[in-house]
């Protein structure tokens, strides 16, 4: 009895995935702006669900669209087996995993590059600076099961740079993220540039984005970094401020 129990929900798994792997890539685009709010849709979709390629973009608040490095997909039905959604994915030539099951998710591989509008969003102070550069974002895995995340990721900005300033650019910095139990850890470290920026934090599963640090400038520089400096935070120092940034989940 249990073996045909078992054989009829594989079977019923595997109608569902052929009919949801049938829908064009395009219907990508209405959960895509449902949950981010339509800060972002999906352009250039080509192909169906099951394997296809898409392209990112962030819609900003004035109408100006910014693109994320291309995706491409490949679903692996042979997961259906064990409970899975599995997809090869392929960002900008770079071959990844992302891998769905109950109460688990999993992305292994994967390397794209995003504006940084999409995250100067999760701060009212970093969208109001109009930050400008270049973000890559590096997952080598990651999964979350429940609350407990594990793996780490890297976000690298580069070329960092702001009107606020005529200190172009401002710098190029990293974000490490590593899993936990909680949610996720966060460091942040400079690696060049004359605004100096560190701060350490975290992401809890379901919860708010809590992050603190400071932001520090040469005394040759600090002129011409001041705006951007005191909107970052309070000042702690000569030529020194202290920040904090905090959001949902």
């Amino acid at each position: 009895m249990r073996r045909k129990i078992g054989k009829g929900l594989a079977l019923a798994l595997l109608f569902l995935a052929g009919a949801l792997s049938a829908l064009p890539a395009s219907w990508l685009s209405w959960p895509v702006a449902r949950l981010s709010d339509r800060h972002w849709d999906v352009n250039e979709a080509k192909g169906t669900l099951w394997n296809g390629s898409a392209q990112l973009v962030y819609l900003g608040p004035s109408g100006e669209v910014q693109t994320m490095s291309p995706l491409a997909w490949q679903w692996l039905p042979r997961a259906l087996l064990s409970g899975l959604l599995v997809w090869h994915v392929d960002s900008a030539g770079q071959p990844g995993l992302v891998q769905l099951g109950f109460g688990k998710q999993e992305a292994r591989g994967l390397a794209v590059s995003l504006p940084v509008a999409a995250l100067a969003n999760l701060s009212k102070t970093w969208q109001a600076a109009r930050l400008g550069g270049e973000l890559q974002l590096n997952i080598p895995q990651l999964a979350r099961q429940g609350k407990t995340i594990s793996g780490n990721a890297q976000v690298l900005w580069r070329g960092a740079s702001t009107p606020l300033t005529t200190a172009l650019p401002f710098g190029s910095y990293q974000l490490d993220l590593s899993g936990t139990p909680q949610g996720l850890s966060l460091n942040l470290s400079t690696l060049e540039g004359p605004l100096m920026l560190n701060g350490q934090g975290s992401w809890p599963a379901n919860g708010a984005f809590n992050m603190a640090g400071t932001a520090d400038s040469p005394p040759d520089k600090y002129d011409a970094l001041k705006p951007l400096m005191l909107m970052l935070g309070q000042p702690s120092g000569p030529t020194s401020v202290s920040w904090q940034s905090k959001t949902g989940m």
